[in-house]
């Protein structure tokens, strides 16, 4: 026997339906925001150049130019950085060299395929980290260019990372070949010129739809009610769209409830992050389980910009305790910021104070201060879009 629809799944349909028609008439173009910018370098800066690339323009990525060939190379985004950092560290600590040569059986891949699932740290808590090593980091990060070091490695700059779509195409399509293909980004091509003009992420669609999603629902409701198929005895579901609760999706909500103890040492962290759990941020807990704080990927860059390598041999809590300090220095950054959500909010909410969050990420917590799911733009994105009907 069939199971009736509840008034959730009535909207639930609706608000699918009329989200596969806002995305079907939005193209690429549409989606581009005002200031988008696409930053290129060359492939002979040194890996601390690429490093205060990050730091001082507040980029998620930037394309690699291959003079070669006069055209993009790859994409190299925060993750490769952490990637990067995490593995010459290793390599200081343990007195192996960063760049081998160019020959791929005298080196060692940057993290180990074979040990991604692991949750130990490569980092023994017996090792120290002198200054003498640290200077050695700094040294080896100035002096190795950014060809060198894939080379030396065997890679090939993620070439295959370059997931393109042309700037005329609709959205729709394009979250085909993002959902698809597993990928956060993709690189808009003007149509004529094939000239790279912007690097869409998920976060700047989903912006995109919480500006125009409404408004484009109550222009169809009203001009082009048969192409959204709005009938008079469902018109009150067709309005209560945005009154969809999160909860809704709880099911796989729920599943996203990793987090790390408060003493975990910060390069376990980040590798962690990476290498096992894939997030882009990790709730932080006492012993009690309770809340602290979350680490994300970017705080990575608090390392890099002032320099404090020593920190990736520190607790988790030394690092929530230091990005604290740094960012009470801007008052206004806890007005604007948004860390946690709740079941009883709504889908267009939970959004919209993703996109206001600076982690990227929102933490449920119960009732006793425990975190229950982490939720990052990715999760949003495939709850979504995940259902949409892609003609």
């Amino acid at each position: 026997m069939k199971r009736m629809q509840s008034k959730e799944d009535i909207i639930k349909d609706q608000y699918m339906k009329t989200l596969t028609c806002f995305l079907q008439d939005s193209t690429l173009y549409d989606c581009l925001s005002i200031n988008n910018q696409v930053t290129v370098i060359d492939q002979s800066f040194s890996l601390f150049d690429v490093f205060n690339v990050f730091i001082d323009s507040y980029i998620d990525e930037v394309l690699f130019w291959n003079p070669d060939v006069a055209y993009y190379d790859g994409v190299f985004t925060q993750t490769d950085l952490i990637r990067i950092i995490l593995k010459c560290y290793q390599n200081i600590l343990n007195g192996v060299p960063n760049v081998w040569g160019n020959s791929k059986s005298q080196v060692q891949p940057i993290m180990e395929e074979e040990d991604e699932d692991r949750t130990s740290t490569p980092i023994h808590n017996a090792q120290v980290v002198g200054q003498d090593q640290i200077n050695k980091l700094l040294i080896d990060l100035k002096t190795i260019s950014v060809r060198d070091w894939f080379n030396s490695y065997g890679e090939n700059l993620h070439q295959s990372n370059l997931i393109k779509a042309d700037m005329a195409d609709n959205l729709n399509d394009a979250m085909k070949k993002i959902l698809k293909q597993g990928v956060t980004r993709i690189v808009v091509i003007e149509s004529e010129s094939r000239v790279i003009v912007g690097i869409l992420q998920q976060k700047d669609i989903l912006a995109f739809l919480v500006k125009g999603f409404s408004q484009y629902f109550h222009l169809q409701l009203s001009s082009k009610p048969h192409r959204l198929e709005v009938h008079q005895d469902n018109n009150n579901h067709q309005s209560e769209q945005h009154e969809l609760e999160i909860s809704y999706f709880s099911d796989r909500i729920l599943l996203l409830n990793d987090k790390l103890s408060f003493d975990t040492n910060v390069y376990d962290v980040f590798y962690q992050l990476i290498y096992v759990f894939k997030r882009n941020a990790i709730p932080i807990v006492d012993a009690n389980n309770q809340y602290l704080g979350l680490i994300d990927r970017r705080d990575f860059l608090f390392i890099l910009k002032y320099q404090v390598y020593d920190m990736l041999h520190r607790q988790a809590i030394d690092l929530l305790n230091f990005i604290r300090i740094e960012k009470s220095k801007y008052p206004g950054f806890s007005i604007c910021n948004k860390e946690l959500f709740h079941m009883k909010q709504t889908l267009k909410e939970v959004v919209e104070n993703l996109l206001l969050s600076s982690r990227g990420s929102l933490v449920c917590l119960n009732e006793k201060k425990e975190p229950i799911s982490t939720l990052q733009m990715s999760d949003l994105f495939k709850i979504c879009l995940d259902d949409i009907e892609i003609e």
